[in-house]
C-alpha cells in the first residue's frame, strides 16, 4: 500500500520528488523547519513581507466602514508556498504589526486578535500550498477555510469586541462578502500563482516538481462556487429590503 505521506515519486527516472501528499509526515516537517536555516528562503519572506503589509494599506470599501475588499491575499499565499507552515506563523504576526504601523496605527490601539487572525491565515494557507500539489481546487479551499473560519468566524469575533453591536450583525455580511467574493479570489490566485510559480522554480524557492493545474473538476467547483456567491447575494438583498 502507497504511503500517503511520504514524498511522491518524481516523473525524472523515478527519483523522489520533494513534494508531499499531505501535511502529516515527518518528513514534511523536518522539510519546513528546514526553511529557517536558509538564508534565500528567510530574506524572500521578509521581502514578501513588506510587500503584503504595504499591498494591506489598500482596499475597496464595500457595504459600509467595516467590510472592505483586500489584495494583500495573494501574496500571502505565495510567501506560505515558499516559507511553509513553521516560517509562516511568525511571518503572519510581523506582516500584522507591519501594516498597523505603516498606517499609522489604529485610534484603537493595536489589537492582538488580528495578529491571531494573521498567523493563523498564513499557517492555512502554508498547509495548502507548501511542497504540495497545486490546483484550482487547493487553491479554492485554502480560500474557503481562511475566508469562513478566519474572515468570518474570527474576524466577527473581534469586531463584536472593538466596535460593539451584535455579533451575528457581523457575522451575516462577513459572510455574504466572503462568500460572494470567493470565486474571483480563487481565479485571482490562479492567474497570478501560474505566472509566478515558473519564476519561484527557476530561483530555487519552490521545488522543481511544482505545478499548477487546472482540472474539469476545478471548473465545476468554481462554477458551483459562483452560483452559489450570487445566490447569497441575491438572498441577501432580499433581506435587506
Amino acid at each position: 500500500m502507497k504511503n500517503r505521506t511520504s514524498p511522491t515519486t518524481s516523473a525524472r527516472g523515478g527519483e523522489p520528488s520533494r513534494l508531499f501528499s499531505a501535511p502529516i509526515s515527518v518528513a514534511y516537517w523536518k522539510t519546513a523547519l528546514s526553511s529557517l536555516r536558509s538564508t534565500r528562503i528567510l530574506t524572500t519572506t521578509a521581502l514578501l513581507c513588506a510587500l503584503c503589509a504595504l499591498i494591506d494599506m489598500f482596499f475597496v470599501p464595500v457595504g459600509g466602514a467595516f467590510l472592505r475588499i483586500y489584495f494583500s491575499f495573494l501574496l500571502a499565499g505565495l510567501l506560505c508556498m515558499i516559507s511553509g507552515p513553521v516560517l509562516a506563523i511568525p511571518a503572519g504576526l510581523l506582516v500584522d504589526t507591519l501594516s498597523f504601523l505603516f498606517s499609522g496605527g489604529d485610534p484603537s490601539g493595536y489589537f492582538p486578535g488580528y495578529a491571531l487572525s494573521a498567523m493563523c491565515s498564513y499557517f492555512i494557507y502554508a498547509l495548502f500550498f507548501y511542497r504540495a500539489k497545486l490546483s484550482l481546487s487547493r487553491l479554492f479551499c485554502a480560500r474557503l477555510c481562511v475566508n469562513v473560519f478566519i474572515n468570518v468566524i474570527l474576524g466577527s469575533v473581534w469586531k463584536h469586541i472593538l466596535y460593539g453591536n451584535a455579533y451575528l450583525v457581523y457575522f451575516i455580511s462577513g459572510a455574504v462578502k466572503n462568500i460572494a467574493l470567493l470565486p474571483a479570489e480563487a481565479f485571482l490566485m490562479l492567474v497570478l500563482y501560474r505566472r509566478l510559480v515558473p519564476v519561484l522554480k527557476k530561483a530555487s524557492l519552490v521545488p522543481a516538481e511544482t505545478e499548477l493545474s487546472v482540472s474539469k473538476r476545478d471548473y465545476i467547483i468554481c462554477a458551483a462556487a459562483t452560483v452559489l456567491g450570487i445566490a447569497v447575494l441575491i438572498l441577501y438583498y432580499l433581506y435587506k429590503n
